[in-house]
């Protein structure tokens, strides 16, 4: 079973990171350590996970009865006590609810090709479903809500070609082709051929292109996490949520700021040590939203997200107060 656990999860690593993992068989003199049940129960390699060095305990045999996150608590303290470094369950046949329990915990673990929690790396990976549109305007992918803000907030994109804007934006060139076509079939704007180049011409002034371009947008929150600001704190990172609501507004901030990086430059500074994980809210210096797309790219000064991706995020706050002042945000930042 742990051999047959271990190619899966090899197969799922290569999958999601793009490269076949390092993994290594734990050194025997840790192992003996460790009581003889564990070392029946499961199978420990080291690996390299995201830069980060940990011990994977992959599960021989799978449980016959329930399995209890309470029991695979007391798995993960005795490894850890012995191994000195962070260890992460390897698991399958896990129903969900007892998953959602071990998040909630915030225990290690990967269940190969379903999901991947990894709190110390601010990692939750799910397995996803494609789900039918139930509204008539699709939601724009990250690509094309950035064209949208990018032109309302930066700089107008009216009258310039495509692969210019794919190369302001920092785009490929498809990834822009493919946005052009999620504006045009959805109204936002036209597109028109000059020669060899094509063009977006969006209709109507800012507070028309935002009327019509809001039901297709999205909060560019993916995930949010509590953290400690390592060695180059704040690199990278700008204020978001109701931190950067406050400094656009008379609003008062939570005691934990909030910022924002992209998705992957998030991961890219937990490997350096810019950012840990915190295991709670107690021990937390920052709230950290992983965002779909880099909110430098639209933030006027880089310090603060800006106020339409902002106005996204909060959008469905049921605090009176918020959406007063995110009303506010939006009316100013259109004119």
């Amino acid at each position: 079973m742990g051999a047959m656990l271990e190619a899966k999860l090899v197969d799922y690593l290569t999958a999601i990171v793009g490269d076949r993992p390092w993994l290594e068989p734990a050194r025997r003199e840790s192992l003996t350590k460790l009581p003889l049940f564990l070392r029946e129960k499961y199978q420990i390699l080291r690996a390299d996970l995201f830069g980060r060095k940990a011990f994977l305990a992959i599960q021989n045999n799978p449980d016959t009865s329930e399995p209890s996150p309470t029991e695979y608590a007391q798995d993960i303290e005795r490894l850890r006590k012995v191994l000195f470094e962070d260890v992460i369950l390897v698991i399958e046949n896990v129903p969900s609810y007892v998953r959602n329990r071990m998040v909630q915990r915030h225990l290690p673990f990967i269940v190969p090709g379903t999901q991947m929690f990894l709190p110390m790396l601010m990692i939750d990976l799910r397995e996803q479903y494609p789900r039918r549109s139930t509204h008539p305007k699709d939601r724009l992918s990250p690509v094309a809500q950035v064209v949208v803000l990018y032109h309302l907030l930066r700089n107008p994109l009216d009258n310039i070609p495509l692969n210019r804007i794919a190369t302001e934006l920092h785009y490929s060139a498809m990834a822009i082709s493919k946005a052009h076509e999620e504006l045009q079939s959805t109204g936002i704007c036209e597109v028109e051929r000059a020669g060899k180049s094509l063009f977006l011409r969006f209709k109507g002034n800012k507070t028309d292109v935002w009327h019509d371009a809001e039901p297709s947008l999205a909060t560019p929150v993916r995930r949010t996490e509590w953290a400690r600001w390592g060695a180059n704190a704040g690199a990278g990172a700008v204020e978001a949520g109701l931190t950067a609501l406050s400094s656009y507004t008379m609003l008062t901030d939570e005691s934990i700021p909030t910022f924002a990086m992209r998705d992957k430059h998030l991961v890219e500074a937990l490997r350096r040590g810019d950012l840990f994980g915190s295991p709670n809210r107690e021990d937390a210096e920052v709230r950290m939203e992983s965002w779909s797309y880099d909110p430098m790219l639209l933030s006027e000064n880089r310090q603060v997200a800006d106020p339409c991706s902002v106005y996204l995020s909060l959008r469905s706050s049921a605090d009176e107060r918020i959406q007063k002042e995110l009303n506010t945000l939006i009316d100013s930042a259109l004119r």
